[in-house]
This record gives C-alpha cells, sequence and structure tokens, in this order.
C-alpha cells in the first residue's frame, strides 16, 4: 500500500476537502443546518474538543497495544495497513490531513447528515465509509456515534471538529512516529529485499 508523499497528500486532501465540498454545498441547499452555534465559545468549545478526543484515542492506542481477541484484525490493519500508507508522511502532512479530515468528515456527517437523518443512521454510514474491516467498523461507528453525541449536547460543529481533529493527529502521530512495535512494516514494498 506504499505511495509516495504527495499521492498521500493529493488523495487525502480530494477525499477530505471533496467532503468539505459537499458539506457546504449542501448546507447550502438544505436549511436548518448548524455548523457552529457560537461564536462567542468558539476557543471553550475546541479545548473541549481535544479534553473529548482523549478517551477515543486511548482506547485507540490500548487497542493497538493489546487488543481483545475480537478486535485483532483492527491491529493488523492499523498497524499494517495504514502504518504503511502514513510511513512517507512528514509531520506537517499529518497535521494537514487531520485538520481537512476533521473539518470535512464532521460537517458533512454531522453538520448535514446527522441534521437531517439522524445519529444512527449518520453513524452507520460514516462506519460504511471507513470500513476496512468488521472491527474497524465497529470502532468507526461508535466514534461517529460518540462525536455525534457531541454534536448534540454542544449543539455545533466545533466540539466535534477538535476533537475528531485532535484525535487523528494524535492516533496517526502514534503510528507514524511513536509506535515501534515490528519496524519491518514501515518499509515500503518496493523496497523490501525477497
Amino acid at each position: 500500500m506504499w505511495m509516495s508523499r504527495r499521492k498521500l497528500l493529493t488523495l487525502a486532501l480530494l477525499t477530505e476537502g471533496g467532503m468539505l465540498a459537499l458539506a457546504i454545498g449542501a448546507a447550502k441547499f438544505f436549511k436548518n443546518i448548524v455548523f457552529i452555534s457560537s461564536y462567542e465559545h468558539i476557543l471553550r468549545d475546541f479545548l473541549l474538543g481535544l479534553l473529548f478526543s482523549l478517551l477515543p484515542l486511548a482506547l485507540f492506542i490500548t487497542f493497538c497495544i493489546k487488543p481483545p481477541a475480537f478486535l485483532n484484525s483492527f491491529k493488523k490493519v492499523i498497524l499494517h495497513d495504514i502504518r504503511q500508507l502514513f510511513a512517507v508522511a512528514k509531520a506537517v502532512d499529518i497535521v494537514l490531513i487531520s485538520l481537512v479530515a476533521g473539518m470535512g468528515e464532521e460537517l458533512l456527517f454531522r453538520g448535514v447528515l446527522q441534521a437531517k437523518i439522524g445519529i444512527i443512521w449518520s453513524s452507520l454510514i460514516f462506519g460504511l465509509f471507513h470500513f476496512l474491516t468488521p472491527a474497524y467498523f465497529i470502532f468507526a461507528t461508535a466514534m461517529s456515534f460518540y462525536l455525534g453525541k457531541l454534536f448534540i449536547y454542544f449543539n455545533g460543529v466545533t466540539v466535534p471538529v477538535a476533537a475528531h481533529f485532535a484525535y487523528d493527529l494524535a492516533a496517526l502521530i502514534y503510528l507514524r512516529f511513536i509506535y515501534k512495535d515490528d519496524d519491518r512494516l514501515m518499509i515500503p514494498i518496493r523496497q523490501r529485499n525477497p
């Protein structure tokens, strides 16, 4: 699954930026879409989002280190496929991708879809969008539900965007720069010796 840094950035920014553009277009088309409830509390909401990212991040790291048996496929996909995909990424790439993903996905899945079809359906669609294995689908759907509850409680996307951004950023930095279980996974496929 190795690709160049340029291809990784292009793919990520087109995908996540496309969701952001779709969300903005849908917001213009539909009525009663809530993106930001109040600019007065934007800093507070951003900081709360950072705080609310800690629980899913702790679960993610736990599942990477020692997952329950039913989540072994989660660990395999994360530690092999995702980690290898981001093997060429620089820290600035991870920040940019995490920011665009947090904004694009939350504006689309919370701000538009959840506002129109509810938390259950938008969470299932989010899980399907992130389907890599059945275990990862469950994790992504639960994460979406969690972010959806934050959207409801705080009546806007600022807290979920910040939580999503911080989670993605920390998880990708952990995979790319911190986790060291099997460094052979980090060697791009085309450079491996037979």
